[in-house]
């Protein structure tokens, strides 16, 4: 790969309420956008980008509430969300559409309604399924300002954290307190903050399974073996009902695998079924 396929850059684009989004862009060849999970930015998608960046432009938007895209707003919805995705595709001419976890819920929404080439999506959680008893002591921590315990209450409520997730709380409680400090505890700290309103606006936007019907574009939907019992029912419904699928199980891999685990492997899929 050469420097300058290689070379990060930075563009924005004003969503439909004039909201800045950010995002990171480098590679060469067809476009290719790459939508976040929650608890997660741009940044953290990198690696899965440089894995693609050979054969795509890759886009790594940011969020709302990330970097240097703007805040969600007091009026924040899932709407907004599908008004950013759409209008960094359409500014940069954009037909092919990645998303992980809630990035993946999002860009389901969007080729609902957008005309897209291709859709790929890791692990999108249907709402209904998520478990959300923790959500109210979660949301009380963090307005405490207890983000160790909010932390903790996180990772054991939507047991997406793989083997951490599977540790004792007073184990979780050690770690994460001697993790409470410096740049990187700063940045978890303010991501942390965006996950409630992101749950509840989810768990208030009307999805239904049905609509997946409304999916024209060939889609790909993939999974790891070793996540969460509730994603993978999510991945095989939402594949019931997208007429043009495929969809794939990873072996060995959990929730975290475009982000963190297995960046390498999920490009190897993205791009023979984008190359396609």
């Amino acid at each position: 790969m050469t420097a300058e396929i290689s070379e990060v850059k930075d563009g924005s684009v004003l969503s439909k309420d004039g909201t800045r989004i950010g995002y990171k862009y480098l590679g060469a060849g067809p476009g290719l956008l790459i939508v976040h999970g929650g608890f997660r930015a741009s940044q953290h998608y990198l690696a899965l980008a440089k894995h693609l960046a050979d054969t795509f432009t890759v886009y790594v938007m940011d969020r709302r509430g990330r970097n240097a895209s703007g805040p969600k707003g007091e009026d924040y919805s899932i709407r907004k969300e599908l008004d950013d995705i759409e209008a960094v595709l359409e500014r940069n001419e954009i037909a092919l559409l990645f998303g992980h976890s809630f990035g993946a819920f999002a860009s389901l929404n969007v080729a609902m309604e957008y005309p897209l080439n291709k859709l790929a999506v890791y692990e999108p959680p249907v709402p209904s399924y998520l478990p959300i008893d923790w959500l109210p002591r979660f949301e009380r921590e963090l307005q405490q300002g207890r983000n160790v315990a909010g932390s903790i209450t996180f990772l054991k409520g939507l047991k997406m954290g793989g083997w951490v997730g599977k540790l004792p709380k007073p184990i979780l409680k050690l770690m994460f307190g001697m993790m409470a400090r410096g740049a990187e505890w700063e940045e978890n700290v303010r991501l942390i903050r965006t996950v409630p309103v992101e749950i509840r606006a989810a768990l208030n936007w009307n999805f239904e399974l049905e609509r997946l019907g409304n999916i024209h574009s060939p889609a790909l939907i993939l999974y790891g073996t070793k996540t969460t019992d509730y994603l993978i029912r999510s991945a095989k419904d939402v594949a019931r009902y997208i007429p043009d699928h495929q969809l794939i199980a990873l072996d060995g891999l959990v929730h975290n695998a475009p982000d963190e685990q297995a960046p390498e492997r999920i490009a190897e899929q993205l791009r023979t079924f984008f190359g396609e």
